[in-house]
């Protein structure tokens, strides 16, 4: 028997509110503090849902079914290429399978690239995308974002003084990760013109782009017309909206100009989603509208839950306006407000995210916050915050 929500309605996401059931997980985001008893885990990026009744239900009928073997990858790219354009306004000309993101981003790096080849990497960002380029045997060239009028944004002067400089790919995160910036589709098309103009490997991660929190859905690099003429590659799973990342299942779509690459590139190297990631897929694309829907809206509440609470901790600390995922990007001034922020968190059992993790110590006063709890928990952690401080 699991202890309600007593925040969602029926069909709605759930969010769970009992912390022992969530020390019980056996998740990297609840394992990745320890064996601390008191921890309040808002770091890693998984939300802490119950799998929501539709998702339930086609999974508990694959278990009966006995369907634990290798995922049919057409019915799983069908699924996302109708979801993406339904949503995003994307249009693609090949799509594959893959375990997962990064897995897929590899792959593309390795088989489009020259060894020693720069990749452009937009910090503060997600760090596994440094990881990848150097493990793929490239050069990562970090290019920080700008603060403007609407928080981040792209640095167009350095990213064409990086491109012409030698660079041959760019990772373009929509949203972007940690900071929560939503591009716009002039954004994406400027994005897109830069790329054509420097023959760039156009790389965009879109794992997060389910999670706009502002109503209006955001704009796929792919839905550009000028994408086509671009060798630009698309990334995108259910597993950050739908918080089933340990179902491995990812899907990468191409252009019209690297559709042909795609295509080729043998299965074998990108991995094959199992069963019951394909299943959860399809089920998620087809059936869960609604369901995300409302989870747009409590993550929105969620959001400016923390922003609140950041905002009225005894420290100065600046956020950027979080306008998609559930990750609030938290700055305070380098220095002693940094030192206690930390500290507390130590001391509290609350564990967060570094900003070092983002693109080094740069960001070492910046942390990220994980929303995408209930908000008695997300009130607990804030509470004990602000008693060590």
């Amino acid at each position: 028997m699991r202890p309600a929500d007593d925040t969602a309605g029926p069909g709605e996401p759930a969010f769970i509110a009992d912390l022992d059931v969530l020390r019980r997980r056996r998740t990297f985001k609840w394992r990745a503090a320890g064996d601390d008893p008191r921890r309040i885990c808002l770091g890693v990026a998984e939300m802490d849902l119950y799998t929501p009744a539709f998702l339930r239900d086609v999974l508990q009928e694959a278990v009966a079914l006995g369907e634990s073997g290798y995922g049919l990858c057409e019915e799983q790219e069908a699924s996302c290429e109708a979801y993406l354009a339904r949503h995003h306004g994307a249009s693609v000309a090949a799509l594959r399978s893959t375990t997962d993101v990064l897995t897929g981003l590899r792959t593309v790096l390795e088989q489009e690239l020259l060894p020693g080849s720069r990749v452009i990497v937009e910090t503060p960002v997600y760090g596994d995308l440094f990881t990848v380029v150097r493990e793929a045997g490239l050069q990562p060239v970090a290019v920080p974002l700008l603060r403007g009028e609407r928080g981040y944004e792209h640095d167009w002067r350095a990213l064409e003084a990086a491109a012409a400089s030698g660079a041959r790919g760019w990772i373009l995160c929509q949203p972007h990760n940690p900071v929560g910036r939503a591009w716009t589709e002039q954004e994406q098309g400027r994005a897109v013109s830069l790329a054509l103009e420097h023959d760039l490997l156009l790389l965009a991660n879109e794992v997060h782009i389910p999670l706009g929190l502002t109503g209006d859905p955001l704009p796929s690099a792919f839905a550009d017309a000028g994408v086509h003429r671009v060798r630009a590659y698309g990334f995108t799973s259910a597993s950050k909206a739908f918080n089933i990342a340990g179902l491995k299942s990812a899907t990468l779509y191409a252009s019209e100009r690297a559709a042909d690459r795609l295509t080729g590139v043998p299965q074998s190297l990108l991995g094959r989603p199992g069963s019951f990631g394909a299943i959860a897929t399809v089920a998620c694309y087809e059936r869960g509208d609604a369901w995300l829907a409302a989870l747009r809206g409590r993550l929105a509440e969620h959001v400016r839950l923390v922003a609140d609470a950041l905002a009225a901790l005894p420290l100065t600390v600046h956020q950027p306006e979080c306008e998609a995922t559930y990750l609030v990007w938290a700055e305070l001034p380098e220095g002693e407000d940094a030192l206690r922020l930390a500290g507390a968190l130590a001391a509290s059992g609350v564990h967060v995210l570094p900003g070092a993790s983002f693109g080094g110590t740069e960001f070492g006063h910046c942390f990220r916050f994980n929303a995408g709890a209930h908000p008695a928990v997300l009130g607990e952690a804030f509470e004990r915050i602000r008693a060590t401080l």
